[in-house]
């Protein structure tokens, strides 16, 4: 079997945006690929036939999105159709040819089918052909009056305003719900008699977005609109169940921004209830890292009373439910990508540490599309150690051609977050230096995911429990596995990763060479030019720059950087505006002036999502970059 190659990545395939049919006899998901030649990903439409177990290619467009329309047909949504209309077409199942179904004068950006030919969408206007001129001619300058100016992955804020409509499609008519003009729209849902909408909308005060959202109720019948609960929680998602709206929620009061949510009920007049248990402390969704997935899926299905949900619980993603009655039940371990409930049956894409995301019937658990890596696979080994009261579990990845009587350099890998967490799932550049002969370690400090809020909770604390974490992490797994060559040590991290990474070389010098990538290097500056530094900053250091400004700067790595003395490498992107740019620079710089080794690669174009999703000819540069850089001093 052929080695794990840094190119392998253009080979894989991602499959995401897992959908069922309203009879339960298909499944809808996409397919993407990279394509290094015109450098971007195609991704296509398919449809699995659950009966004969089957897979068809439905679409050979990219930026298409696919609904079940009814039962004998599906609707098919061409993003960014033209300057005047978004298309919608259909198709039949037996997939003939497509045909125009009808258009909408709106850009749309999200479509939901509803009954009797009526659609819910949310979409914002077209620009008229004087706008986009005007745009064109002004493309020079950006004119910002927010905070936050821009995102991460979207750019400059355009201050574009979205609405939610109803569409007769037999009537040809667009009606307008409501126009969300001087707020943002996070997340929606209509109940079953089509004559109540429930919202959340996220509001500025002065020009500075708020955290936490007003939950609105707009009831057609009785002509009202209402906020039924007024800044209290950011909300993940929202259902109605008659006569009550069950939502996923935090209101940050035990762990700040990063505590984990849990599952309440409101009534229609806001009055609310938690009715998840006290004790089922757990990280919603799907936050293990790998740069081996591609797309999104949900994580949340509310169906006859019951939501179904994704947690990060040590080192896995659960899926669970939680009825009416309060009862909580664990449907399926291991790393579930995501999910869709049939009327008797729940499919799933899973990734485990052989597989991409592939395709499962969870009531058997019968892989019904495979995703199988065809390259040679590192054995990941596993132990546990205690550090500052918790047991915390540690994971080796070995050479492919591992022989227990050598030495090996090493690498420590630290994940992004802190809010997240590494486990046994294929992560495809771990397994690139596991096949380039060496040993890979990585654990889930304390601020990972998976274990609580108290554990994930470093708020003021970055930089002391976490580093002591890793150390001792890394100590435990030199005296366990004497193949470790401690002489040639290094260290690597993107985002929280990157932090740590920079603090570590201005903390210690056993490690010989590291690579710090979108990192964080000086609070106090982050604080005003990352798209949520704001509020990100104050929260985690437990200070600000004009009332805690020495506590900020403590925190910082560039604080101590005068003490680097290891070789290290800064990569960065140009449109990263989560870790923006110049924290990078400022560590580069500042590790020059020391006289030691470094070097910086910033790539344009991209952003945060670099190592993840970032263009094919980007994500293979850098990998390349950084083996090469590891490879000039420890081998």
């Amino acid at each position: 079997m052929e080695k794990t190659k840094i190119k392998d990545i253009l080979d894989y395939k991602f499959y995401s945006n897992l959908e069922i049919s309203y009879d339960n006899k298909y499944l809808a998901f996409k397919s993407s690929k990279a394509n290094l030649k015109e450098n971007k990903y195609d991704s296509f439409l398919n449809l699995y036939d659950i009966e004969k177990k089957a897979s068809y290619k439905v679409s050979d467009n990219n930026n298409i999105n696919l609904f079940f329309f009814d039962r004998e047909n599906i609707l098919i949504f061409k993003e960014k159709s033209d300057d005047k209309y978004d298309y919608f077409y259909k198709k039949d199942m037996t997939l003939n040819v497509s045909q125009p179904c009808f258009k909408i004068n709106k850009n749309v950006s999200f479509i939901k089918v509803l009954k009797d030919g009526r659609f819910l969408i949310k979409a914002s206007d077209k620009l008229s052909k004087e706008e986009r001129e005007e745009e064109k001619e002004n493309s020079f300058y950006k004119e910002i009056t927010k905070v936050p100016f821009y995102y991460n992955g979207l750019g400059y804020d355009n201050d574009k305003i979205e609405s939610l409509y109803f569409y007769d499609k037999d009537k040809d008519e667009l009606k307008e719900i409501r126009k969300f003009d001087n707020s943002k729209l996070q997340s929606f849902a209509i109940n079953d008699n089509l004559d109540k909408i429930a919202v959340t909308v996220l509001k500025s005060y002065n020009g500075v977005g708020n955290l936490k959202e007003d939950l609105i109720l707009i009831d057609f019948k009785k002509n009202i609109e209402k906020i039924i609960i007024r800044d209290k929680f950011s909300y993940y998602d929202i259902f109605f169940d008659n006569d009550r709206i069950v939502f996923v929620g935090s209101d940050h009061k035990k762990g700040g921004i990063n505590e984990d949510c849990f599952i309440y009920e409101t009534n229609f007049q806001g009055n609310y209830i938690k009715i998840s248990p006290d004790d089922f402390d757990k990280s919603f969704g799907n936050s293990i890292g790998t740069d081996a997935r591609f797309g999104s899926g949900r994580s949340f299905y509310f169906k006859n009373s019951t939501l179904y949900f994704l947690v990060t619980e040590k080192e896995e993603s659960k899926l669970y439910s939680f009825d009416k009655e309060k009862n909580l039940k664990l449907l399926k371990d291991g790393c579930v990508e995501e999910f869709v409930v049939g009327d008797n049956k729940i499919y799933y894409f899973a990734m485990d540490d052989k597989r991409l995301s592939h395709l499962k019937d969870l009531n058997n658990d019968e892989i019904l599309i495979d995703n199988k890596v065809k390259s040679a696979i590192g054995k990941i080994e596993e132990f546990y150690f205690e550090s500052n009261g918790d047991k915390i579990r540690g994971f080796v990845l070995l050479p492919t051609d591992f022989d227990k009587n050598k030495i090996y350099p090493t690498l420590l890998s630290i994940h992004g977050g802190p809010k997240t967490e590494f486990s046994n799932i294929f992560h495809h550049e771990h397994q690139v230096f596991s096949n380039d002969g060496y040993i890979v370690i990585y654990t889930n400090p304390h601020g990972s995911s998976g274990n609580g809020v108290a554990y994930s909770d470093i708020r003021g604390k970055y930089g002391s429990i976490d580093y002591e974490d890793l150390m001792k992490f890394t100590n435990e797994a030199i005296k366990r596995y004497p193949q470790i060559d401690i002489n040639n040590l290094g260290v690597y991290g993107g985002s929280y990763g990157g932090f740590m990474t920079n603090w570590i070389v201005s903390h210690t010098d056993r490690f010989k060479a590291a690579n710090s990538q979108r990192s964080i290097s000086n609070w106090t500056s982050f604080y005003g030019v990352s798209d949520i530094g704001y509020y990100f900053a104050p929260d985690q250091t437990g200070a600000n720059p004009w009332d805690n400004l020495n506590k900020m700067w403590e925190q910082s790595p560039i604080k101590h950087a005068k003490n680097v003395k290891t070789p290290t490498m800064f990569i960065h992107s140009d449109e990263d505006y989560r870790c923006p740019l110049e924290q990078g620079l400022q560590m580069y710089t500042r590790i020059k002036e020391n006289g030691v080794d470094s070097k910086m690669y910033i790539f344009h174009g991209e952003n945060h999502e670099l190592s993840r999703s970032g263009k094919p000819k980007a994500r293979i540069k850098r990998l390349e970059a950084i083996k090469e850089w590891f490879d000039t001093y420890l081998k």
